[in-house]
């Protein structure tokens, strides 16, 4: 018996490291900023970030530093990202908004959100947000 569970172990091992390739619960790991769920979760993380903001003007995304996934119950995103402050002002269509450069009214963040999605439910949360000013 003890030697079926010494043979049993390893390829219990194997079996767990393809089943976390496959989508189960694990820790984060990088994806591609260009995936659409990405996209999408990026979008609603902006979203709730101009919301919540003080700052009369939008602010829009200028760069992604990083974005990871994480199956939880439903998917974590963590993405940083930098974004900068523009002349739209917040009610108006965020597409089309340039970033301000070379005026004292330009601000830059890096910001890290992390946005929980269970899409089959139609839910998505934004869970943290920390954002910090960049000095040029």
């Amino acid at each position: 018996m003890y030697m079926d569970g010494v043979c049993a172990f390893p390829f219990f091992a194997a079996l767990l490291t393809v089943g976390s390739a496959q989508g189960l619960p694990g820790g984060p790991t990088d994806i591609n900023a260009n995936d659409p769920e990405v996209q999408a979760a990026l979008k609603f993380a902006m979203k709730e970030y101009n919301k919540g903001s003080s700052d009369q003007y939008l602010y829009v995304v200028v760069d992604v530093i990083r974005v990871q996934g994480q199956v939880v119950e439903g998917y974590n995103y963590f993405l940083t990202v930098k974004i900068a402050k523009t002349l739209c002002r917040k009610n108006s269509n965020v597409s089309g908004c340039s970033p301000i450069s070379n005026s004292p009214m330009a601000k830059t963040y890096e910001c890290t959100f992390v946005v929980w999605s269970r899409p089959w439910l139609n839910d998505i949360q934004l869970m943290e947000q920390q954002c910090h000013q960049l000095h040029s």
